[in-house]
């Protein structure tokens, strides 16, 4: 078909006229009239024909599920109350106590949550169940009521007249009566407990009732409501695999597939264990399953059956269909086309940070190694740079920069992709704060640096590990940042850095926590640190702090961190370079030596089996103290100078020695070749210089001069 100046033509017949008319500005309006006639009808029928062949999934089939009833687990506190039907997703216990002194209503607590799907719900009953502990009375009369609200509209139900008696450890329940209502993406389900009319029987001292929730508790909303639909697209065979589609939609988006406690997909009874990236779609989550037939697979109808379990223990739901299949000599030629990876399903995160501070100035390098379905995800994000479909809040539509057509939503990640997003880092620190915060990896950045991005000018670089397709293929990030002191004596090293996510969260692996964390600091030799300071550190994490005279190292180290934890540690720095690393060592060194030096010549004529102990001993404890213990570079030097004055009493209480002159059991030869052998101390006389022995050991001594006569007088 060929288009000139308006002018439609779709026979041979108007090709020569074509050809006559080009550049006229008007075509004959006869012509014109019919030739549009006939090129609608043409283009109908090439459209009608085009739609099979353009759409080979668009056969989808709903095959589950209708409304059901089932639990909303009450989890969170304050802003943070939500709802789950995921007992993976219940961490920790949450309470409000209510106590004798409260007069009139009191809210407990209002959990919510956003419904991700579109439906109309029928007419049902709701139940609210929380478990309480009534303390130091034998029960309490309460009104209790609860409020329901799904969008605009609000339900409520209360206990009844004269209200309800609770004693003990128990849970309360009530009813709330729903009718018909619609339900539409992005509603707002509210639940909203309170009591009020609070009455204790035989109370005591601080009597109260205690409403609990969360995990282990069974405090949940028994809802009717439509928990998940799933439709499964007809398969297709790319190459010598079959990909069996499935998708997952429901008001909790992709957290349907990635909270889930088990599922199961089958073929013919042959369990199917290759799933690939899920992949997100409007209220859920796409699961590719793939099945490898072999050689020489035959036509047929093949039945598929899924199973998933939403909770430990719970009855599986079970959905499925059958597939018509033919298979091409060769390998089929279809293709499946991945959306955008759900970031919540598998992923682990490997943070190597190196921290070098002398003196003047800290240089930190934060390196970020990511493998699994974020890497897909940053991947696929890149590629989509420029992508008009994405929504406005989406991290990547917010990517200044522009993309070559052939390049963008190809496949990889092109080099020209890959610029932009580090020129949209690096152009802002409020853009590279979001891309490491919730709408990106879910990271804080406070915990990762020692201030605010925007004072220590960071150098972002991405290393895709050579890597550029999609695929949960590990990518390295590094960013390096420069901060130069100023005063500051307190810096931080490393704080929790991982946001909390609801449910298994982004970084976990098979539900565990799947964050590596290795973090070292090296201070230079006259800069050094004066003292770490760790608190709430995790039973897992390693701390290991030594000196080694020309620098000083801090390196720690631990595995599986999630988000539960919360810890910081922080270092003070030397005031001083005469605290410095290699300032104490010679400090130390010197003490010692001078306490054994003390110790040798006040033992000259002692026993020196006390000095030599405990100069050995004195020698390892600072040795300890100083290399491998987190002590302050004072106490350090205290304890060299503790050891060298203690040199002195150790050296006073040391035995005299005793000289034996009593003859041995062999020949008078032998002990006379001893005794010639043997030193003598001498002294010399002040008067006549004679030499005089000293065969005692007996102070003070006295002795004649062998020369002169005179008495002299030893004293030591």
């Amino acid at each position: 078909m060929v288009c000139v100046n308006s002018c439609v033509y779709t026979d041979d017949s108007c090709r020569a006229r074509v050809r006559e008319v080009q550049g006229n500005s008007l075509c004959p309006p006869i012509m014109q009239t019919r030739q549009t006639r006939r090129s609608f009808a043409l283009l109908f029928l090439l459209m009608a024909a085009l739609v099979p062949v353009s759409s080979p999934v668009a056969s989808a089939e709903i095959v589950c599920c209708g409304a059901s009833e089932f639990e909303l687990y009450l989890i969170g506190e304050n802003n943070e109350a939500t709802m789950t039907p995921f007992e993976k997703e219940l961490n920790g216990i949450y309470e409000k106590g209510v106590s004798q002194s409260v007069q009139g209503v009191e809210e407990i607590a209002t959990w919510s949550i956003v419904w991700d799907q579109s439906a109309t719900l029928s007419e049902s009953t709701w139940r609210l169940n929380i478990a309480y502990e009534v303390e130091n009375a034998a029960g309490v009369h309460a009104n209790a009521t609860v409020e329901v609200k799904i969008g605009n509209n609000a339900y409520t139900a209360d206990s009844g007249n004269p209200g309800a008696f609770m004693t003990g450890s128990d849970m309360i329940g009530i009813d709330i009566e729903i009718p018909q209502v619609a339900v539409n993406r992005n509603d707002v389900v509210e639940v909203t407990f309170s009591v009020r009319s609070i009455l204790f029987t035989q109370p005591g001292d601080d009597s109260s009732i205690r409403f609990v929730w969360g995990e282990d508790t069974g405090s949940a909303l028994r809802s009717t409501l439509p928990l998940v639909t799933i439709e499964m697209p007809n398969a297709l065979v790319v190459g010598d695999e079959v990909y069996f589609p499935v998708i997952l939609r429901s008001g909790f988006g992709e957290r349907m597939w990635s909270s889930l406690e088990d599922f199961e997909f089958k073929i013919g009874g042959i369990v199917i264990s290759d799933v690939r990236s899920p992949s997100i779609v409007s209220g859920g989550v796409e699961v590719p399953f793939v099945w490898n037939p072999g050689s020489n697979p035959n036509d047929g109808a093949y039945q598929v059956n899924l199973s998933i379990w939403l909770n430990n223990g719970d009855i599986p739901l079970n959905t499925g269909r059958s597939h018509d299949i033919t298979f091409e000599e060769g390998g089929g030629s279809q293709s499946y086309h991945f959306g955008e990876p759900a970031r919540a399903v598998s992923s682990r995160l490997d943070v190597n940070i190196d921290v070098d501070y002398d003196g003047s100035q800290i240089t930190r390098t934060v390196e970020l190694e990511i493998e699994g379905s974020m890497a897909s995800w940053l991947r696929w994000g890149m590629d989509n740079i420029g992508n008009n479909s994405l929504p406005s809040d989406h991290l990547f539509s917010q990517v200044q920069g522009s993309v070559a057509a052939g390049l963008s939503e190809n496949g990889k990640v092109d080099q020209s992709e890959k610029d932009v997003l580090l020129n949209h880092l690096d152009s802002s620190t409020r853009n590279l704060e979001l891309f490491l915060g919730n709408t990106g990896l879910a990271l804080n950045p406070d915990g990762l640096f020692e201030g605010d991005l925007f004072d220590l000018n960071p150098e972002v670089s991405i290393d895709l590990m050579g890597v550029a397709s999609i695929n949960d293929n590990p990518l390295r990030i590094r960013i390096d940042v420069v901060m130069d002191l100023s005063g500051q004596e307190r810096i931080m090293l490393i704080s929790d850095f991982i946001r909390p996510q609801l449910g298994n969260g982004i970084w976990t692996m098979n539900g565990d926590p799947a964050v590596n964390l290795q973090v070292r600091l090296t201070a230079s030799a006259f800069s050094g640190l004066y003292s770490l300071i760790k608190e709430n550190i995790p039973d897992n994490m390693e701390v290991t702090h030594y000196r080694a005279g020309l620098f000083e190292v801090v390196i720690l180290e631990v595995d599986g961190l999630s988000d539960e934890e919360k810890f910081e540690i922080e270092y003070t720095m030397n005031g001083s370079a005469l605290f410095s690393p290699f300032i104490t060592l010679l400090s130390v060194i010197l003490l010692l030596v001078v306490g054994i030096v003390i110790g040798l010549r006040m033992t000259k004529y002692r026993s020196r089996w006390i000095t030599i102990t405990s100069s050995i001993a004195f020698t390892g404890l600072m040795g300890y103290v100083y290399a491998l213990s987190t002590l302050p570079p004072t106490f350090v030097m205290g304890i060299g100078a503790i050891c060298a004055i203690l040199s002195i009493p150790l050296a006073v209480i040391s035995p005299k020695r005793e000289m034996d002159w009593s003859l041995s059991d062999g020949q008078l030869s032998e002990d006379y070749e001893t005794a010639m052998a043997r030193e003598i101390p001498t002294v010399d006389c002040p008067a006549c210089n004679t030499s005089n022995p000293v065969e005692s050991m007996e102070r003070p001594l006295r002795l004649p001069c062998g020369g002169c006569g005179r008495n002299l007088r030893i004293e030591a």
